[in-house]
């Protein structure tokens, strides 16, 4: 082979590359995209929890959410929003953080999970005692519809202060 049999097929080698390395690159900014997507969503259940935003804070859930804690399963969207209103009736003035120690895509299809810590806190309406519960969070999320909806989550305590702990 001669120098310029060889020089069309070095070319086609380097537009191959610039295509590999071009659809990595876009890979991997779509992907970045999509976390930020979710740290985004993630960060909305604190604002719209603390402030009672039910609607933001619903509009988190999956229609066949599934949410396990300490004080049992809830599945469906209805059930968990009842849950949740509960909470807010039985301890208005509760607050909740989840704080992200971690995301990751899937490579199977629209999924992502986050993982991290959550703390809430409130005051016993009766006899104004504070409780507090720290744990560690996982969340199961899903892209339908063009956002990202939490499809499970678990919420284990690992420590808790005041009378009222695991009510």
């Amino acid at each position: 082979m001669g120098f310029s049999t060889l020089l069309p097929l070095r070319r086609l080698l380097g537009v191959v590359i610039l295509v590999l390395l071009s659809h990595l690159s876009f890979g991997q900014i779509l992907k970045q995209k999509h976390l930020e997507l979710i740290k985004a969503r993630s960060e909305t259940w604190n604002r719209a929890f603390n402030s009672r935003d039910t609607t933001a804070f619903y509009g988190l859930f999956h229609p066949n959410t599934t949410i396990c804690s300490a004080s049992g399963s809830r599945t469906t969207a209805p059930t968990v929003r009842q849950s949740f209103r509960t909470l807010f009736r039985q301890r208005p003035d509760i607050t909740w953080m989840n704080r992200s120690m971690g995301m990751e895509l899937s490579d199977l299809g629209q999924l992502a999970y986050e993982t991290g810590e959550w703390a809430e806190a409130w005051t016993d309406p009766q006899d104004k005692t504070k409780s507090r519960v720290i744990g560690k969070y996982w969340l199961m999320w899903k892209f339908e519809n063009n956002t990202w909806v939490i499809l499970s989550a678990i919420y284990t305590p690992l420590s808790c202060a005041g009378k009222n702990c695991l009510d």
